[in-house]
């Protein structure tokens, strides 16, 4: 898990944070009732921008929703089992295929080297 020196907060606040803060957070948020995300994706129409990240397509384009996560449990990961998975965005689906934009190309690297990190610890 990472620690509250990695994510940047406020030495005053991060001074009584556990290492583990963030897993006990969403333990104790998923404990008192369920958390959900909605999964939007905003349609791209030709001629937009879609292999620069730091370009947003336009506020008029049509976004839906492709799925929704619910969690209502979490359990306890004594041997910190997530810090040795690796997330790769360029395994797709059958039929799927990435997107020409270089930040996508350019994460599994960096993931990787993040989870060295994580193990190295």
């Amino acid at each position: 898990m990472r620690s509250h020196k990695s994510i940047g907060l406020p030495k005053p606040r991060s001074r009584w944070l556990g290492d583990d803060f963030l897993a006990d957070e969403i333990r104790k948020r998923a404990a008192d009732k369920s958390i959900a995300f909605n999964f939007n994706v905003q349609i791209a129409e030709h001629g937009d921008v879609v292999n620069d990240a730091t370009v947003p397509l336009p506020a008029s384009r049509k976004v839906v929703t492709a799925g929704r996560l619910v969690i209502d449990k979490v359990e306890a990961s004594p041997d910190s089992a997530c810090d040795k998975l690796i997330f790769n965005p360029l395994v797709l689906p059958k039929g799927v295929g990435p997107s020409a934009d270089p930040t996508l190309i350019a994460r599994p690297v960096s993931y990787g080297i993040s989870l060295s990190r994580r193990l190295s610890n």
